[in-house]
């Protein structure tokens, strides 16, 4: 049913944030504390304002610093919200809901910078390095060998051991590859020990398992159906888009979508398991990312927009380099798909490569709240350098290993070229791998920089589009 509203009552549409499992070390934004109640003094508009037409009748508004997920208005809201560029107190329900979206911010009060405390470590678990298929970008260098039960368990002892040090009280465990599924025995024995030993400690297990969705025995699908055990699974396109980026092992040729197109159909939807879909874009594949995002929608998955990251095993294959206009060009037509065919489901965090709603001033939690084990049992900082990877104990603090590591994760206020971006709390600078293997450095701004800068307006816009037509005033 369309809504329509009436031109001289307010109407303000706030968005919704809904975390996305992706193939990295995403940020955890600090669980600062908001002071929502209320103040009796002046109040006046965010100094960091975005705001861009929907509609005749709609405006996209935003704090680009603050973070947090944009609002509609309406004409009537937004020329309240317009009446304090010149502070004055609240005075009725619209600026008490204003206040509320954090459009208005006490008078002369400071932009805080994203502090408080991370409550959720994660830990990529890397349960095998061998794999199925034979994916160009894929920085694993493959073999038989795989992570035993013990190694596990020791390295779930420690991730115990480090959340109790640094106050943690989340642990998130990413089973990963390879190909994880291969060895879903594994996983799902060190599972059930993670969650006795979590629950002994009074700790909330997440997990995610990572696949490439070809590999899925009728008893994995029926553990993950029975369980809360997340899925996610890389999809790079299409039937042939697809299996050009990402072919089997032993003949390169077709089939490899199909057979993970069959699974999710057969055997994961009817299950009611819902993975999250990871779309990695390369020069390969940026002018085919359409056809994934059109085939996850019609299945109502959601979906993550990710950039190829360079490393020593891909480094050969020179068409997977992107050029900023290429990327640019790519998913500005993945969103018009997105628009054509608009998802009710909150899609913002997955849109553009690392950038987050959520303010943050680190682009990934290496050396802050996540560590990678090996199959070996060493541990290391990201799954891209687990060369650098060394050895660990039960009782050992798993983030003091890693803090003194080759990746150093500036934070965006130290990153030269970042300080005065009014969207550097969106996406921190980008990764620092990246940008040090571009630029030999991490303090400044990724190479990414002018990608980030042209897109996020239109990533915006389409979570924007998405609250009209949830609402009911598409």
């Amino acid at each position: 049913m369309c809504h329509i509203p009436d031109a001289q009552a307010s109407v303000i549409l706030v968005g919704e944030l809904l975390a996305l499992n992706q193939d990295c070390a995403c940020p955890a934004p600090p669980n600062a504390l908001h002071n929502s109640k209320l103040q009796s003094g002046p109040y006046q508009r965010v100094q960091a304002l975005y705001q861009a037409p929907l509609t005749p009748d709609w405006t996209l508004i935003c704090d680009t610093l603050a973070g947090g997920a944009p609002a509609a208005l309406n004409q009537a809201a937004l020329a309240r919200l317009n009446d304090f560029t010149t502070p004055q107190p609240l005075s009725n329900t619209t600026d008490g809901e204003l206040a509320a979206a954090r459009l208005l911010v006490p008078a002369n009060s400071r932009l805080e910078v994203p502090s408080g405390r991370v409550t959720l470590l994660t830990a990529w678990m890397h349960v095998s390095n061998a794999c199925n298929l034979d994916c160009p970008y894929c920085y694993v260098r493959k073999s038989g060998a795989h992570m035993s039960i013990e190694t596990g368990r020791k390295a779930i002892d420690a991730l115990c051991t480090t959340a109790l040090h640094h106050g943690f009280d989340r642990i998130k465990l990413k089973y990963a590859g390879g190909e994880a599924a291969l060895h879903y025995r594994t996983i799902q024995q060190l599972q059930a020990y993670a969650e006795r030993e979590t629950d002994r400690y009074g700790i909330t297990l997440e997990a995610v398992v990572l696949s490439n969705g070809t590999v899925m025995p009728v008893p994995f699908a029926d553990w993950l159906a029975a369980t809360n055990v997340r899925l996610m699974l890389s999809v790079d396109g299409v039937g042939e888009d697809h299996d050009r980026q990402r072919p089997w092992k032993n003949d390169g040729g077709t089939g490899a979508f199909a057979a993970l197109e069959r699974n999710l159909d057969m055997r994961l939807l009817p299950r009611g398991i819902r993975p999250d879909i990871c779309i990695t874009i390369t020069g390969r594949s940026a002018h085919t990312a359409t056809r994934a995002v059109q085939w996850a929608i019609e299945r109502d998955l959601p979906f993550s927009l990710n950039f190829y990251r360079e490393n020593e095993q891909s480094a050969k294959h020179r068409d997977l380099r992107y050029q900023e206009q290429q990327i640019i060009t790519g998913l500005r037509a993945a969103y018009t798909a997105i628009e054509q065919a608009l998802p009710t489901r909150p899609f913002l965090d997955g849109l553009l490569d690392r950038v987050q709603a959520q303010a943050h001033a680190h682009a990934c939690g290496v050396g802050q709240n996540y560590v990678v084990i090996t199959h070996a049992g060493q541990v290391a900082q990201c799954q891209m350098d687990m060369e650098a990877a060394q050895s660990f104990h039960e009782r050992s603090d798993l983030i003091e290993l890693v803090a003194a590591g080759p990746i150093h994760n500036s934070s965006v206020d130290e990153k030269a070229g970042c300080r005065d971006c009014s969207w550097r709390y969106r996406c921190a600078g980008g990764c620092p791998i990246v940008t040090f293997r571009a630029t030999g450095r991490t303090d400044v701004k990724s190479p990414n920089c002018a990608i980030y800068q042209t897109l996020m307006p239109a990533a915006l816009r389409l979570e924007g589009l998405r609250l009209l037509k949830f609402h009911g005033y598409a």
